[in-house]
């Protein structure tokens, strides 16, 4: 019996065989494959839609080293698709971790191996702090008035998505249309509509159509421009290192907007005002210092962010309404009337920029 297996014997985790053999066999050949290191522990982390994420304890001739070892989720009649997927993300951190190696201020997580029978890869242990983590210390009760550090954070994340933009290749520099960006919307409306007839009436569906043709007719050619996303850049996938602003989670890194990871960021920002101790200004401010790490000063009536605003509240709607037809029970019944606040909060968000 191999380490990985006596470990994993010791556990009382939920977990289908399937999946525990590809965490054996996987575990096994990255050990052939460095016979450096010595596993001591592994460590489940909660399971998302679409992968699966463990970690890999041990130590080698440098000291304590642990790996994550993310395994695409394979749901049957799907299994083409994720391993596509996982070998995707994997093909993407290969990319992004090579432009960064010569950086002094930005870093990406390293991949260290792709193992195509287990549908995974495994990646390198990045130490420090994640933003969301470095927010939610800030917005404690009890928390310290001197964000300085925070900000500083930020500012740094705002620096890596310019750089993220100017290092990765530009293609042909391609331009959205007006209509393909009104399209967007429109088949946002569509999904909300389907998912619940009763959230957005008709009339208001034409009031959001008319602000976002509006908005659209006073972009420059400049806000069309496509760019590198990463797609959900996010507090929860930036991490400040001792000296590096580090970034992580490429799944779904393409193609898009300028703007796009931008107002992402903003908004994802935005979400912690729903926690229960919160400290608007500060968040307010955060938001600030990361424009001006982009370089970007951005007013709030910019025809790209109200565009961006209008795009993201529909899509958190659309996903909060898909959310929702999961939950079942009285914690499905809780998490509905959470999802419903955070609705209102969206629906309310249209409402102003509707009015605007």
């Amino acid at each position: 019996m191999t380490i990985i297996e006596k470990l994993l014997k010791s556990k009382d985790w939920s977990m289908d065989l399937q999946t525990k053999k590809r965490l054996v066999d996987l575990t096994n050949k990255f050990i052939a494959q460095n016979e450096d290191f010595e596993l001591s522990d592994v460590q489940q982390f909660s399971s998302y839609f679409v992968t699966h994420v463990y970690r890999l304890v041990g130590s080698d001739s440098g000291g304590k080293v642990n790996y994550y070892a993310k395994f695409a989720y394979l749901p049957k009649g799907h299994e083409k698709r994720q391993l596509e997927r996982i070998k995707y993300e994997y093909d993407y951190t290969a990319q992004i971790c090579d432009l960064f190696k010569d950086s002094n201020k930005f870093d990406s997580v390293k991949p260290v191996g792709y193992f195509e029978d287990e549908g995974a890869f495994v990646m390198a242990e990045m130490r420090g702090i994640r933003l969301d983590t470095k927010l939610l210390d800030s917005m404690g009760l009890l928390a310290s008035n001197d964000f300085t550090s925070l900000y500083k954070s930020m500012h740094d994340a705002g620096e890596w998505l310019r750089e993220f933009q100017t290092l990765m290749p530009k293609g042909d520099q391609r331009l959205f249309t007006a209509e393909q960006l009104q399209q967007r919307v429109e088949t946002y409306l569509t999904k909300v509509s389907q998912g619940d007839a009763n959230m957005i009436s008709e009339s208001f569906a034409d009031h959001i159509r008319n602000k976002t043709k509006e908005t659209l007719a006073n972009f420059v050619e400049e806000d069309f421009l496509m760019t590198a996303k990463h797609n959900d850049f996010a507090p929860w996938n930036l991490m400040q290192g001792t000296s590096k602003m580090i970034g992580f989670d490429y799944a779904d890194c393409e193609f898009d907007s300028t703007y796009y990871d931008v107002y992402h960021f903003t908004r994802a920002i935005n979400t912690f005002k729903m926690k229960p101790f919160k400290r608007k200004r500060m968040l307010e401010t955060c938001k600030d210092e990361f424009l001006k790490g982009f370089g970007k000063s951005i007013a709030l009536d910019h025809p790209t962010r109200i565009y961006f605003n209008l795009f993201f509240s529909l899509e958190r709607i659309q996903m909060l309404i898909r959310a929702r037809s999961r939950n079942t029970g009285i914690v499905g019944a809780l998490k509905t009337l959470s999802q419903k606040r955070h609705m209102n909060v969206y629906l309310n968000d249209l409402k102003e920029l509707c009015r605007r």
